[in-house]
């Protein structure tokens, strides 16, 4: 069975349902402390944040990035770049 072509949900379960948000949580946190990273602040919004260090890593364009991840000014997106000059 192929799921509905126009979804609001981002998360869908086995069971073609939207996960809820604390599933959603607990799937994350699972998945750190699988990952040895249970001693890291690992939420949800982190899933955001490392897709802009991924860009970055990338070569992606600053305002590509941008309209990404839905910033309004390019300040909050140039977070992601200034870890790039310490590497």
């Amino acid at each position: 069975m192929k799921p509905q072509a126009e979804l609001e949900e981002l998360f869908i379960s086995e069971r073609r349902q939207p996960m809820s948000r604390i599933t959603v949580w607990f799937l994350i946190k699972q998945t750190a402390a699988a990952a040895g990273l249970q001693g890291l602040d690992i939420h949800p919004h982190s899933l955001r944040h490392s897709c802009g260090y991924s860009l970055v890593n990338k070569g992606t364009d600053i305002r590509v990035i941008q309209a990404y991840l839905g910033y309004r000014s390019t300040s909050s997106t140039t977070r992601y770049t200034q870890g790039m000059s310490a590497r």
